[in-house]
């Protein structure tokens, strides 16, 4: 298998929405729910531009996404989203490497997200580790702010 990380083009908006419905409703969320969900999300060319979205691609088929923004010395992991048929391949660990990475050569000490109760046991396999409760969620909860150490 050939995948291959590579820069977001700014017209991928869909398609990265569409992996991101999929990974949601993969856990059993309703499917409603999470389109009404995705549609709060900028997946806008400008949308895109305003942050460093890396796409993890097999051939041409986008089956993977990641989002970082830098807030400081933290480099906020915003999104990271892996189509179902393709979870449990190493595309998610290959996309938070990848921003692991990022975060390196940018200088952030840390890395931070909030972290989908149904990824928690992933980051923690990553080396993420429960640093507070985030704000209420769209699905009013809320979620564990988890953290990486980059220094």
């Amino acid at each position: 298998m050939d995948v291959c990380v590579r820069p977001a083009a700014v017209d991928e908006g869909e398609r990265l929405r569409e992996i991101a419905i999929a990974a949601k409703a993969s856990w059993g969320y309703d499917l409603e729910l999470v389109r009404k969900w995705a549609e709060m999300g900028d997946f806008s060319p400008a949308g895109i531009r305003q942050k460093q979205v890396f796409v993890a691609s097999v051939g041409k088929n986008p089956v993977g996404w990641v989002a970082a923004i830098a807030r400081g010395d933290v480099l906020w992991l915003d999104d990271l989203w892996v189509e179902p048929a393709w979870m449990g391949k190493d595309i998610g660990t290959l996309l938070f490497e990848h921003v692991v990475r990022l975060g390196r050569r940018s200088r952030a000490t840390r890395m931070e997200w909030e972290a989908e109760p149904n990824a928690v046991a992933f980051y923690e396999k990553m080396g993420g580790r429960y640093l507070r409760d985030g704000e209420l969620s769209a699905w009013g909860r809320a979620n564990p702010v988890m953290g990486l150490d980059l220094s």
